[in-house]
């Protein structure tokens, strides 16, 4: 398979949230066409990116007794397909059920409850636009989070069948359109928030592991991620640290590049932002800071397998918020 090596999958879990390459970030206003992906070289990495075989729900912790609730469905989807995407709801007050979703019309569809809304939109280019809603005033109904509490998320995810061999790709091409219509925080919270523990936050985050048997890194893994949105910055700042902050975190280096290398713009700002980048040379300098600081010391690039994508809400505090995409897409070249 194109740019791909089969090897064993390690369980994925939500986590907390420089120099000059190729990057293509632009403003996009709201019914200004967009380049097609299909322009783009390369074959489509993401199984079923229109959503098109729901979402398979997870419970609000893990490890659980049942991390998997079952399969929220588009209402047209047949009942025996088989979601190529998780949606987990890690942390979360109240869970989305399994079923299918209320048809809107129009070629839209919805799930809610008191602590999220989801909608799935077939639009008229023909592409498709995911809603994910976090109403953070109900979940913390009048708590701040504490130092070391878990915090709601609301994310999509996907295992790639076949991890995806960076050093086997001539590109690899992730682009997305995102948009927040809103984030406002509860107005209880005025006054008594803190930065350094309470924020709304989206990134696109991938889980990079070193593949190499008899590597001594080999099944060790980092963070990899773009930032979309940080309700404490107009564009997120670079964030290099360990995965913590809560009882569940992987302990794993999360590379967080610098905002500024993907939107030229506030991201808040209601408006659509595109960002279209070629990952590998991204990922030479993610491994590059993680020896760094410290980890995957004896992995090079060459050594790289990526093997989950998620993208989605992490609600360390109390907003009511929402985030709109479209377009999204990861093409892969092969040498």
């Amino acid at each position: 398979m194109l740019c791909m090596n089969r090897r064993p999958s390690i369980a994925l879990v939500g986590i907390a949230v420089l120099s000059s390459l190729t990057v293509t970030a632009l403003a996009v206003a709201p019914d200004a066409p967009s380049q097609e992906t299909a322009d783009a070289p390369g074959r489509e990495l993401f199984a079923d990116p229109a959503f098109a075989r729901g979402f398979v729900l997870t419970a609000a912790s893990h490890p659980a007794p049942k991390v998997e609730l079952g399969v929220l469905r588009i209402s047209n989807a047949p009942e025996d397909a088989s979601p190529a995407w998780r949606m987990p709801q890690w942390a979360s007050r109240e869970l989305l059920q399994p079923g299918g979703c209320a048809d809107l019309g129009g070629g839209k569809w919805s799930a809610e409850n008191r602590a999220k809304r989801v909608v799935v939109e077939r639009l008229a280019d023909g592409r498709t636009g995911l809603r994910l809603e976090v109403r953070g005033d109900f979940e913390y109904d009048g708590h701040l989070r504490a130092e070391g509490e878990a915090w709601p998320h609301l994310l999509i995810e996907q295992r790639f069948e076949e991890p995806i061999v960076p050093k086997n790709c001539k590109t690899l091409s992730f682009s997305v359109e995102a948009r927040i219509p809103f984030c406002k925080p509860a107005p209880w919270s005025e006054g008594k928030r803190s930065p350094g523990l309470h924020t709304a936050q989206v990134s696109a985050f991938w889980t990079v592991h070193n593949a190499t048997k008899g590597n001594p890194d080999c099944g060790d893994m980092i963070w990899f991620g773009i930032p979309i949105f940080d309700a404490r910055h107009e564009i997120p700042p670079a964030y290099y640290a360990v995965d913590a902050g809560k009882a569940d975190a992987t302990g794993k280096f999360i590379c967080m590049l610098d905002g500024k290398r993907f939107w030229n713009a506030p991201t808040g700002d209601g408006a659509w932002h595109k960002v279209e980048t070629d990952l590998l040379p991204l990922l030479q300098e993610a491994v590059t800071l993680a020896r760094q600081h410290g980890y995957l010391k004896n992995t090079g690039y060459d050594d790289l397998s990526i093997d989950s994508f998620n993208l989605g809400w992490e609600m360390p505090g109390p907003y009511d918020a929402a985030l709109e995409v479209r377009g999204l897409s990861l093409l892969g070249e092969t040498k």
